[in-house]
Parts: C-alpha cells; structure tokens; sequence
C-alpha cells in the first residue's frame, strides 16, 4: 500500500449493536471442529482491483458491501456502491461525504435491492472469540468494521505491530474472506489485507456476517439462519 486511501466509517453505537441478534456456534449450523478448518472465499477466483472510488470518496462501507456481491457471483459495480452511497446522504459534495454507520447500511440493504439482490439478514458476529469468527466465515464472508492506525498505510500486513501504534489513522470497512487460526484475508480499496488473530481483537469494533439466500452456498442452511434471526 504505498499511498494512503480514504477511510469512511462513522462510529457505531455498541449498545445498539448488543441488541442485534448474533451468531454464535451454538446456533449456527456448522460442525463444532470448524474454527480449526481454513477457509477462503476467493480461493479459485480471479482478483477483482477495482478501487471503486474508495481513493477518492469515503466509500468503504458500500465497496464492502459490493466486494462481498461480486465475491458471492452476484455481477455488481461500482455504481451499485455510489447507489448505496448516496442513499446513506452523499450528495456529490465534500460536505456530505462522510461515510456510513455500518449497521444503518446494512438494514437498509435488508429492505432494498442492490444489483437485483435484497440481504435477508445479518448477524453479529463475536470476533474476539476465535470460534465465533471462524464459525461465521464458514458460512459467508464477513464486512469488518476497524479501527486503524497509521502504520496501516504502509503495509497490507495488519499485526501486533500495526495494532499498537500510538498513531490513529481511523475508522474503515472492508470485506473478510478468508480465515484460519494464525489469521485471515480481507480486501481493501481494491488491494489484499492480511489480518493477524492480535490485530482483530485489538483494531477491529464490529464484525457482521450477511446472508442472502440466493447467493449463499449450496448446503447452507439458510431457512434455519433466517429463523434465528427472526426468533432472537
């Protein structure tokens, strides 16, 4: 990462957060062992660099969105991100460019099509907890909330190091696709991420894992996801 991109994540209320139904192993339907069992979404895929404005514009949120569309099979663009963009208030203005709260986003996108496609759901997901993300990832990819620091924009390597410097740089969210015990990949403005286990507990704040029954994957268990966000 040899420049830093533009940020876009407005901070999010925690307690409105903890009353959103979340994914747990308990509840979802996965084989216990899996938090041992890598797991990469974009494995046999060819790379999508499109940066999608997000050098220019406060766009994250809606890139992670589109990144976890084009991810899934679903033909996405860009303008479906500056669709969302402008839904959540930009108005082509630096004055309105100030990014997404993540969790407004991501209920709206539970009411409205974006390239053809309505998320049925979302749950939060408890990063902390190395089974609670791994169990997550393997049902989907993930779209991370952080908090990033400036030894972020130098490297694509996010550790302990990058995760202990003193110097704040922001709030940024990006797409999860790939996780393992020593760590996991995600993209941003176009470019791969390596995450390492230190850094998600200590730099990421919200981690959410969509679903979208028709894009999930052949053996989800999709009608008992819905039921549990419906009952919970």
């Amino acid at each position: 990462m040899l420049a830093p991109k533009r940020l876009g994540l407005r901070p999010h209320d925690p307690e409105r957060v903890a009353r959103h139904v979340r994914l747990t192993p308990a509840n979802a339907p996965v084989d216990p062992l899996v938090s041992t069992t890598p797991v990469d979404w974009q494995a046999g895929k060819d790379w999508d660099g499109d940066v999608m404005l997000n050098d220019q514009l406060g766009i994250c949120g809606p890139d992670a969105w589109v990144n976890w569309l084009k991810l899934m099979g679903c033909p996405a663009t860009v303008d479906d991100a500056m669709g969302i963009y402008e839904a959540m208030g930009y108005k082509g203005t630096p004055a309105t460019d100030n990014g997404v709260v993540l969790m407004d986003m991501l209920q709206w996108l539970t009411n409205n099509r974006v390239a053809g496609v309505t998320m049925d759901c979302f749950f939060v997901v408890g990063f902390a907890d190395p089974t609670h993300l791994a169990t997550a990832c393997q049902l989907a990819p993930l779209i991370v909330g952080a908090n990033l620091s400036t030894a972020c924009q130098s490297t694509n390597t996010w550790d302990n190091a990058a995760a202990g410097s003193k110097a704040e740089w922001g709030l940024h969210a990006y797409l999860y696709h790939a996780n393992s015990p020593g760590g996991g990949n995600g993209k941003s403005w176009g470019e791969p991420v390596f995450t390492t286990p230190d850094f998600q507990v200590a730099r990421w704040t919200e981690c959410y894992l969509p679903v979208c029954q028709e894009l999930m994957p052949v053996g989800t268990d999709v009608l008992r996801l819905l039921n549990i966000a419906r009952i919970l």
